[in-house]
């Protein structure tokens, strides 16, 4: 769903995909959160949350979510996950 390249500080690069797991987690502990809200009104701390959720499962990071804010720096990109009706149908 979301591809990231997380930069640690001092540390090397690393690359991890949020999937819908990640994003259901984040869902839960988002009041109001849902993944059309998350699409259409991104905010970076919930992007930093939604990466924190893919690190963690993925076992690449282990350390709080505030750790990770003030450590690590975000890149992503995100995949199409809505289509436009197809207008000659």
């Amino acid at each position: 769903m979301i591809d990231f390249t997380i930069a640690p500080d001092g540390g090397e690069k690393f690359e991890v995909k949020a999937t819908t797991r990640d994003i259901l987690n984040w869902e839960r502990t988002t009041k109001g959160g849902s993944l059309k809200q998350l699409m259409e009104n991104l905010h970076t701390a919930d992007l930093y949350k939604v990466a924190h959720f893919a690190a963690r499962r993925t076992q690449q990071f282990t350390g709080t979510l505030q750790e990770f804010e003030a450590s690590c720096d975000l890149e992503f990109e995100l995949e199409e996950t809505v289509k436009e009706p197809d207008p000659t149908q």
